[in-house]
């Protein structure tokens, strides 16, 4: 694959300051904080799990230090709006993951779920299909979201 147009040399001061610009004006769609992760709401997401019945699992029991800091964990990111209580009958139980710098990451245990899902088939977009789209464009930019 061969580049026609070879890139501009822009002007450190005049890009920077739109950049700055761009940042004022879509503030809003920025975190400003590790519990800020935003919200979408344009598009749904359905687990197919086929006719299977529901899955419902119980918290396993935890020594007394990690369920207190599961239940600060827990009711931080509920809180925060992160996740919600619910009466329906599925059900994963946690797990909490120690990371790296020593904090605990709290996760759900979704295997058993996982193993009756009916998969997906989405192939991925070609590689040059995708740099074809890109044709034309005045930025790129690589994005490093929280997971």
């Amino acid at each position: 694959m061969k580049l026609n147009n070879k890139p501009k040399i822009l002007d450190k001061g005049a890009v920077m300051a739109t950049v700055r610009k761009l940042l004022k004006e879509f503030q809003n769609l920025f975190s400003t904080c590790d519990a800020d992760v935003g919200r979408c709401n344009m598009t749904q997401h359905r687990i197919n799990t086929g006719d299977h019945p529901p899955i419902k699992q119980y918290r396993r029991r935890l020594p007394l230090v990690r369920k207190e800091e599961a239940d600060h964990l827990g009711k931080e990111i509920v809180d925060n709006g992160i996740i919600e209580e619910s009466s329906r009958p599925w059900a994963s139980t946690i797990v909490l993951v120690k990371k790296k710098d020593g904090s605990t990451r709290f996760c759900a245990d979704c295997r058993k779920l996982n193993e009756i899902t009916k998969k997906d088939s989405y192939s991925l977009p070609r590689i040059d299909d995708t740099l074809d789209a890109l044709n034309g464009s005045q930025w790129l930019t690589t994005l490093d979201l929280k997971s």
